[in-house]
């Protein structure tokens, strides 16, 4: 069962971090799973076998996410945006209470409310970011793969930058959804005649990836190690304002005015909301127990 909802506890941080104004990484905080990726990450290039067996099942969830992530957007995204959006805002909002628990009983001094101010600010300031064009040619191709995959491993560990909304402003983002959701259609369908020539951009992005995680994963786990109450003062500021954020960039990522929606969209995007927030809290609780027996 504790392998079941760490698997369950990563997909939703493997959506997040492919799904438009969400961050994984402030996902995986939420959940409570993030200090176990950063410290599996920074003795990776040590104990690469002992490290990869600490997170097997955060490896599977993400993997599993994303897939889930790059469906969504092609198929589901685009139609039902409100509902959807609802959801993954309850998403978050649904472990707030856990997320308290790491800073109960610590003495708060001015300068943790400075960095919670600083992290509110920043996002906001995710709100001016605007989508670009971007081209590339065929002799530049795979470098723009492989700093795709970097960009997101980057917004992977980063707390509170949504990955979409930086491949977005850098005119990668449909690359990266083209590149996912091609796959996932081959591989479902059976066609591996058609994964057999993706697999040249799908190592280089893998090794991307792979890149962006070792070198800011040992960043992000000195920050963990050194100034772990400021980091989840940090965290609570952007979980208060991503809810705005994903709100206000609800209609720039889809076609259709969602703000025209029947008013049952509306409902049941309300529902989702609550199911949610019971969704991520049960789960929440439920890690909390199992850390308690160990």
């Amino acid at each position: 069962m504790q392998h079941l909802i760490k698997i369950i506890k990563s997909i939703f941080v493997g959506m997040g971090s492919i799904l438009p104004g969400i961050s994984g990484s402030m996902v995986a905080a939420i959940l409570k799973i993030y200090q176990d990726l950063i410290e599996a990450l920074n003795n990776i290039t040590k104990h690469p076998i002992q490290s990869i067996k600490s997170i097997w099942q955060y490896i599977i969830g993400i993997i599993i996410g994303l897939g889930l992530g790059f469906i969504f957007i092609r198929l589901f995204y685009e139609q039902f945006p409100i509902p959807l959006t609802l959801l993954f805002i309850g998403f978050i909002l649904g472990a707030l209470p856990s997320l308290l628990k790491e800073i109960k009983g610590e003495p708060l001094k001015k300068s943790h409310y400075i960095v919670m101010g600083l992290a509110m600010l920043l996002m906001v300031l995710f709100l001016f970011i605007q989508e670009n064009e971007s081209n590339t040619t065929s002799w530049t191709y795979y470098l723009v793969v492989f700093m795709v995959g970097a960009i997101t491993a980057i917004a992977l560990i980063t707390p509170g930058l949504s990955g979409a909304t930086l491949l977005m402003a850098l005119g990668y983002f449909q690359l990266l959804i083209g590149i996912g959701s091609d796959l996932i259609e081959a591989i479902l369908t059976l066609n591996f005649t058609e994964v057999l020539p993706m697999l040249p951009t799908l190592l280089v992005l893998i090794l991307g990836v792979l890149v962006g995680l070792v070198v800011i994963g040992k960043f992000m786990y000195f920050i963990l190690k050194s100034y772990r109450v400021y980091f989840y003062i940090a965290i609570l500021g952007i979980v208060f304002v991503s809810p705005f954020n994903i709100l206000f960039t609800l209609q720039e990522n889809t076609s259709n005015n969602v703000f025209q929606a029947a008013w049952y969209v509306w409902l049941i995007g309300a529902l989702l909301f609550i199911l949610g927030i019971y969704i991520t809290y049960i789960i929440s609780i439920k890690g909390q127990k199992k850390e308690m027996d160990l």
